[in-house]
């Protein structure tokens, strides 16, 4: 479903280890991998950040739009808003340039959000 655009994404990111798509209901839709060295629990992982988004949006804050990065075991666990439903979790190397991630996310999420 979402696997020409996340193996894009990598093209121009070659510094990306998984991305995937998660809901904030905590379950994953799809997710690839890019090195097998990553060894943190994604599910636990997606579940988590799935609840800190669902407890953000509770607070009324305007979260159509969002980007959250954590330092996480070495890395870089990243996550952008796909649509209010929606996130694009990356697990990263840390020396990823952030303004180009962020280019090549804004130019194929209409990819992602057709995918849904």
């Amino acid at each position: 479903m979402f696997e020409d655009t996340f193996c894009k994404l990598h093209e121009k990111n070659n510094e990306i280890k998984m991305i995937g798509i998660w809901g904030k209901d905590g379950l994953e839709l799809e997710r690839k991998y890019f090195s097998r060295t990553v060894a943190i629990d994604l599910e636990l992982a997606g579940a988590e950040m799935a609840d800190i988004v669902s407890r953000l949006d509770s607070l009324k804050f305007s979260l159509e739009k969002y980007f959250i990065k954590l330092h996480f075991h070495g890395y870089l666990l990243i996550i952008f808003s796909v649509t209010p439903e929606y996130f694009l979790m990356l697990i990263t190397d840390p020396a990823i340039i952030p303004g180009k991630l962020n280019f090549y996310i804004d130019l194929y999420k209409h990819e992602l959000t057709a995918a849904l």
